[in-house]
Formats: C-alpha cells, structure tokens, sequence
C-alpha cells in the first residue's frame, strides 16, 4: 500500500464549488487538527505521532480559501480498510455540510491510497445512520458493544521517549478459535488456516489496541486473549484493549461490568463497510443540510 499511498500524498479535491478544499494534513500540523479536536485524549502528544506515521493514519482537511480549516477527519489503517474515527467541525461551518464534505474526502483519498474499503463503527438507531447510508456502509458484523479493558502490563507501564518508533498496526495470533470460534468473528476478512487459533488486525487507537474480532468462546477465554495481546502492547506503549462482544450476550455484560471494563457506547454497533471492490461511487459534492456526522471513537 505504501506505493499507492505515496502517489496520494498529492491528493486535493475541490468540495462545495470553489469554496471547500480538501487536503491531508501532515507533520508539523499538529496545531491545525488541535484547534478543533474536542477529546482530551486525542491531544497534542497524538496528533503528532499521528501525523509522523503517515503509513497507518490520515488526518483530512476541508480549508476555507484564506487556509482556515472549516473540518477535519482522522482515520486509521486496519489491516486493509481505513477506519474512520472522528469527525470535527468548526462552529463556525456547523450545519453547512463541512462534516459531511470531509468524510467523503477521506473516503475518496483512501479509494486513490489503495485501501480496500473504509469502516466505521455505526449506531443503528442514530443520525450517523443516514451518512453510513450515504456512504454506502454495509453492516458488517452482528450488533455489538465494544468495550476497553485494561491490560495487565498497564499497571508496570513506563510511557517511551517522543521520538521512539513504536509499531502502529498490524496482525496478531491468539491460540482460540477452529470450529469453537466464538461469536464475533474476524470482521476485516483476515485469512483463517482452519486450526485452532485466530488471526487478528490490530491498530493503536490512543492507548489502545483495537481488535478485529472476538474469538473468545465465552468470557472464561478472556484471559487468554488478553495475554496473546499483552506482548504487542509493550511493544507499542498501549494500556488497553478495545474488544466487542455481541450485545445479546446478557452473561459476558454482566461479568465485564464485573471486572470494571469500560462500555464505549449506550447502545449497539455494528461494523459499518465499504469495500472499493467494484464500487462506482462518485464524489458527492454539493451542499448538505443533513446532520453533521459521528463516528465513534
């Protein structure tokens, strides 16, 4: 993908007339993504190692002509799909379709970057419905709850200099799975070898490791899979495991409340997906009045 990424690195497209231009931001912008990111975990320590790890994120601006950014978007590589994560808007474009301009640019950049398709994670019963929709997001999984659970190397964690390269992304083994493999299957397409083990993508999200799949066959599994992940979590700086379960497994919400995992979101998501594969869709560049988009982190 680098090659394909790299001829994208000249990506700019024109959204709104001639009002709008989306460009990915790069590194030394830190500032530019900061002034309108609302999370205090998205701060200024991740927007640059973001920004410097160009093969495995994308930070997309929509610009007003006198370079104001009016919104921006940050994604990330999962195995072959960009996972978009977080749309922010300045007050001043709310309502304008900024939000929505900037979704299809990331979508358009990752197409041209060679990704095979974009993801998000969607609440059914919500706005953000209507621009997955839009973005012709395919549900990919079951209805899900996603949830972050602390990792035991978290406890002993001593946070690596600024300039040390840590791995950002990619696949892991955890010795669960054949024909006992549990409910929330590899979501992403991973290639299976039929024994009794899964593979896994892998992305750093923050201080967390985001898991393509869940093999555990019931919650008594989870210790095992924490502990096949705990090794790529030294080696990357991540506290944390984001894993999902299905949202019917009452037994696996009661145990996890038990252990103290945090629920990422009030109500189920499932694995919104677009695979480039075959897909025509154009551009969408004119203006919206529909709601401004949100995508989970």
């Amino acid at each position: 993908m680098t090659a394909a990424a790299n001829s994208a690195e000249s990506f700019s497209h024109r959204y709104f007339g001639s009002e709008l231009i989306a460009r990915r931001l790069h590194q030394g912008e830190t500032a530019t993504a900061l002034q309108l990111c609302p999370f205090e975990d998205v701060d200024a320590e991740v927007i640059s190692r973001e920004l410097e790890a160009e093969a495995d994120y994308c930070w997309m601006g929509l610009f007003a002509p006198d370079g104001t950014v009016a919104a921006a978007h940050r994604a990330m590589r999962w195995h072959q799909y960009l996972l978009l994560k977080g749309v922010f808007v300045d007050d001043a474009y709310r309502g304008s379709g900024a939000g929505i301009g900037v979704v299809f640019a990331i979508r358009d950049w990752a197409r041209q970057a060679g990704y095979r398709g974009v993801a998000a994670w969607v609440e059914p019963n919500k706005p953000e419905a209507r621009l997955a929709a839009r973005l012709r997001l395919r549900p990919a999984s079951p209805l899900l709850h996603r949830y972050l659970i602390q990792l035991p190397s978290a406890s002993t964690f001593t946070p690596p200099g600024p300039r040390t390269l840590r791995p950002t992304a990619g696949t892991l083994t955890v010795p669960l799975g054949g024909e006992s493999v549990g409910p929330v299957r590899e979501l992403l397409g991973i290639r299976q070898d039929g024994s009794a083990r899964t593979h896994l993508a892998w992305v750093v999200d923050r201080s967390r490791l985001v898991m393509s799949g869940n093999p555990c066959r019931s919650i008594d599994d989870l210790d095992t899979l924490v502990a096949a992940a705990e090794e790529t979590a030294m080696l990357t700086g991540a506290t944390a495991m984001e894993i999902s379960f299905e949202a019917a497994d009452l037994h696996a919400a009661l145990s996890l409340a038990g252990m103290g995992a945090q629920r990422l979101s009030r109500s189920p998501v499932n694995l919104g997906v677009l695979s480039f594969e075959g897909d025509e869709t154009m551009s969408e560049t004119g203006r919206s009045t529909a709601t401004e988009p949100t995508f989970h982190g």
